[in-house]
């Protein structure tokens, strides 16, 4: 394993400066890069994964960052790459972790990376910004959004409202926070009076299981496991989800630079066509994939991180529109109306269009992305 150089603490501070939540009365604790924050992006400085089998010289480098650590929900990246399917298509792939979305997109905007999986929502919101730095997703994921409040029964909070008052930790970087603004739209609740806790992102669940905190931000599958793993009994989890409030958002999709797409459009589509067919192969066996994440984390608890798959498989993946449609797509109308309600939230300059954000040339055949029965 070689550990990668911590450029996270630059990235992050220029993202945060491209992406200052802007919605009127919202409230958020500023973020520096004091000596504490600069620790927290050592120790969370991604773990470089580099695909062995068939190696060449020859071979095109993907850099690919997750908006994750190494868990259950990128476990199909890491089952295509030990089976030796990227090399077999010419990729040389280095999967990273990451602290959350925004990190993500401020890899593929910079050019540091040259693709990621992160939140389609989070990324229209810096390309309106950033239009000289603009990418695009060419692979959607998550069909149903997992951005949630999560909360533990004991707290009492059952309505967005019960926030009034109340310690909420969050990830600067993560998607959950980066929309937060539109979700007090749809709800209509004020935030004035919510006290902010910014912590890393591999810190908050372990916040809100010590009660320095009542509520947490971001992804329901990640908050849900990382609570069990602090001992907290899955049956006094709760969660508030955006998608309640009316947000019918897409969640996270494979987003590309935009010098990938244009000068190395062969690499991508082999890198989608791979991807797509390691997240068919994980679907159908998940243990395999588990496995696979396994023998690259092997601290990892693997019932835990299962289950997660299957919960990312079941509730990210697989909706009515997926099944219809098959995974990679998008339906124009659908993500027309979720860049409006972007638009209206963080008084973008011009509101995205469907064409901005998504750009489906790279999509593979149809049997590659039908979900498997």
């Amino acid at each position: 394993m070689e550990v990668c150089v911590p450029y996270s603490a630059h990235l992050a501070q220029g993202l945060l400066r491209a992406l200052s939540p802007s919605a009127e009365g919202l409230r958020m604790s500023p973020v520096s890069l004091t000596r504490r924050t600069m620790i927290t992006a050592l120790v969370a400085s991604p773990f470089v994964l580099r695909a062995g089998p068939g190696r060449s010289a020859a071979a095109t480098n993907i850099r690919f960052s997750f908006s994750a650590p190494f868990d259950g929900s990128n476990a199909a990246f890491l089952l295509g790459d030990s089976r030796g399917w990227y090399a077999e298509a010419g990729l040389t792939c280095q999967f990273d972790s990451s602290g959350g979305a925004a990190e993500v997109v401020s890899r593929v905007a910079s050019g540091v990376y040259d693709a990621g999986i992160g939140d389609i929502n989070v990324m229209s919101e810096f390309d309106a910004k950033n239009p000289g730095q603009a990418i695009k997703v060419v692979y959607m994921m998550y069909y149903r959004s997992p951005l949630s409040v999560c909360t533990l029964a004991k707290s009492g909070i059952a309505t967005p409202a019960d926030l009034a008052g109340r310690r909420v930790g969050a990830a600067a970087t993560d998607g959950a926070y980066r929309l937060f603004p539109a979700y007090v739209k749809a709800t209509g609740f004020d935030p004035s009076a919510i006290k902010w806790d910014m912590v890393g992102l591999q810190l908050r669940e372990a916040v809100l299981s010590r009660g320095d905190v009542d509520a947490i931000l971001g992804f329901d599958s990640t908050m849900d496991f990382g609570l069990q793993k602090t001992g907290i009994k899955a049956n006094e989890i709760r969660f508030l989800y955006y998608s309640d409030a009316g947000l019918d958002l897409y969640g996270n999709g494979i987003m590309a630079s935009q010098k990938l797409r244009t000068e190395n459009p062969e690499a991508l589509r082999r890198f989608i066509a791979v991807t797509a067919r390691s997240w068919q192969a994980a679907i159908q066996d998940p243990e395999a994939a588990i496995a696979a994440l396994k023998a690259h984390s092997p601290l990892i608890n693997s019932a835990l991180e299962l289950e997660k798959l299957r919960w990312v498989i079941k509730n990210q993946l697989t909706t009515p529109e997926s099944q219809a449609d098959g995974l990679g797509g998008i339906r124009a109308a659908r993500l027309a109306k979720v860049l409006d309600t972007l638009a209206a939230t963080y008084a973008l300059p011009t509101t995205p269009k469907p064409d901005d954000v998504f750009d489906p040339a790279f999509l593979p055949s149809a049997d590659l992305r039908r979900l498997p029965a």
